[in-house]
């Protein structure tokens, strides 16, 4: 379900008194909450529901630590297992992204594939005519069935009423508990639970079906990055999970995780033309003259001209270590004995002094912002490729972007220190959530940047000031294992404008970008790099900046997704 609100924003969400005063008509005392909204974007307290609420914070549009995945499924499973009767209610903001991706994880962990609801409450006014529908012509005789010239006094009187007034009088009637007469086409399902197959029943149940036959009805779980964490789910509930990813249960300490180098990524786009250059040019000066662009690190004198690609850039980013630490440490503890991912091993939830339930019970780890900045990765000299493509010989530019760091770095920052006091000037400035000072600095560029293969990363991709979307990866799923890899050896892995998150705007003229990475030696000693977790950071464009960006999407549809992703 939607945030249960207050105030004005109870206008168009729920309004959090109608969503009590609905679970506790509707079910009792037999549900439980589980909230997904960090604080810093909305907040409630737990006895608004007598204490039945459970809260695992993650920013909206993006995806959450990995081990959040089995810490909800395993504690909807062990409350759902307790009672027929009990129901799991689960939010976010709006009830569909962050929502879809944990319920659809609670799904993917069940040992039999689910099928969609059986009480004909819960079917739709379209499924239950077609239900009564179907059921009424069951109860006609074949044509060539013995004794089809005998109509029973049943039949009789089924004849004689209006099948349409029969579904009106109905449909305006009580909802009843009623097992439902026919169930939906997803109700066929192949005997393993597949991904597939748990996407497209969320979707089927919390989408509104398209008006017409030519549309084509929109996903639940729509955004590239948390499809991507649900497959890693799949994978790993099917024990083919990459080689030393999370211990076994029954390991000793934890050994330090293998790194990776990300030494390069590509960025290939079409050439952009027009009106969509001139409104993306027009964001980057509005947003230099709302002095959204201080605390920067990447300046150039022209955006849109020089080069005809202009500035691209990307920033990599990732949630707070000792978060993520925590959250697999109760990963490992209340995993169950019996190597099932879905099941939480019993009281498993209170050790060493410690309760899992008590994990999000202050603002520690969600008063700020989640995910920080801690490298990034920009174009030098000459490393924008040009080259004709497809039958009309169309222009696609190819960004190649090395990390930043050493001398190229200082000479940028020096840079930024002289012209902060007329950063306005300029045409081209790049905005982060990051200060000049940042320890991503210290990289050399021909060393890549270092990163855990364990861990989760979001690269958000730049033009200029206007983001242009990003991606979350979790490395040691794109890299074969080190064993069969030769030391140092390049391996890349790509993802189209499809996988990427809201390529909206001037996203829509990305074609894919391309990750290459490479195996650290073992024993090289590398320091992976921080994020930049100081109070005193500038953040990214948002406000009018966001606005503004907003407008070189197409659709209004599109506007409101843009402005609302930039702000993240």
């Amino acid at each position: 379900m939607g945030y249960p609100a207050e105030g004005l924003e109870g206008l168009y969400r729920n309004r959090r008194e109608d969503a009590k005063k609905f679970l506790e008509h509707r079910h009792g005392k037999d549900f439980w909450v589980f909230n997904f909204c960090p604080v810093k974007e909305n907040l409630y307290p737990a006895s608004v529901f007598d204490g039945r609420v459970s809260r695992y914070p993650f920013p909206d549009h993006h995806a959450p630590p990995l081990a959040v995945l089995p810490l909800v499924a395993r504690e909807m499973r062990l409350w759902l297992d307790g009672s027929n009767e009990r129901v799991a209610v689960l939010h976010c903001k709006a009830g569909k992204g962050r929502s879809g991706t944990l319920a659809c994880a609670y799904l993917l962990s069940l040992d039999d594939a689910p099928s969609p609801p059986r009480l004909e409450r819960s079917l739709t006014k379209s499924e239950r005519a077609k239900s009564r529908a179907e059921a009424l012509m069951n109860t006609m005789p074949a044509d060539d069935a013995p004794g089809s010239g005998v109509e029973s006094q049943a039949e009789r009187r089924l004849s004689e009423e209006d099948p349409v007034k029969q579904e009106l009088s109905r449909e305006k009637g009580q909802e009843t508990d009623a097992p439902a007469t026919e169930a939906t086409n997803l109700e066929r399902v192949s005997s393993s639970n597949s991904l597939s197959h748990v996407l497209e029943l969320h979707t089927s149940r919390r989408m509104k079906r398209p008006s017409s036959p030519a549309e084509k009805i929109k996903q639940g779980v729509s955004i590239p990055s948390q499809r991507r964490w649900l497959y890693y789910w799949s994978l790993l509930l099917a024990h083919q999970e990459p080689v030393g990813f999370w211990a076994p249960h029954n390991a000793g300490p934890s050994q330090p995780s293998s790194q990776v180098r990300l030494t390069e990524i590509k960025i290939r786009m079409h050439e952009m033309s027009g009106i969509k250059s001139n409104l993306l040019k027009a964001a980057n000066v509005v947003m230099d003259k709302a002095n959204l662009g201080k605390g920067t690190h990447l300046r150039t004198n022209s955006l849109v001209g020089g080069k005809k690609g202009g500035q691209v850039w990307v920033s990599l980013g990732r949630y707070d270590v000792e978060l993520v630490d925590t959250l697999e440490t109760w990963e490992k503890r209340t995993r169950s004995e019996d190597g099932k991912l879905g099941k939480r091993e019993p009281g498993s939830d209170d050790q060493e002094g410690e309760r899992l339930d008590e994990l999000f019970g202050d603002t520690k780890w969600d008063q700020d912002k989640m995910v920080r900045s801690f490298a990034r990765f920009g174009m030098k000299g000459d490393a924008l490729v040009e080259t004709n493509e497809g039958d009309k010989g169309e222009k696609v530019l190819t960004h190649e972007l090395t990390p930043l760091g050493g001398e190229s770095w200082n000479l940028l920052r020096s840079s930024i220190e002289r012209n902060g006091a007329d950063a306005s000037s300029d045409d081209g400035v790049a905005s982060e959530e990051t200060s000049l000072y940042e320890v991503a600095g210290t990289l050399s560029p021909k060393d890549g940047v270092v990163l855990d293969s364990n861990r989760e990363v979001r690269a958000k991709l730049y033009y200029g000031q206007v983001f242009m979307g990003w991606f979350w990866f979790i490395p040691s799923f794109h890299i074969p294992p080190r064993e069969s890899s030769t030391p140092h050896q390049p391996v890349s892995f790509k993802l189209t404008r499809k996988e990427v998150d809201f390529p909206l705007g001037v996203g829509s003229f990305l074609i894919d970008v391309e990750v290459i990475m490479e195996w650290c030696q073992t024993d090289e000693a590398l320091k992976i790099p921080q994020r930049n977790d100081s109070l005193a950071y500038y953040g990214e464009p948002a406000g009018i900046g966001a606005t503004v960006q907003a407008l070189t999407a197409e659709t209004i549809d599109e506007m409101v997704e843009v402005k609302q992703a930039a702000e993240d």
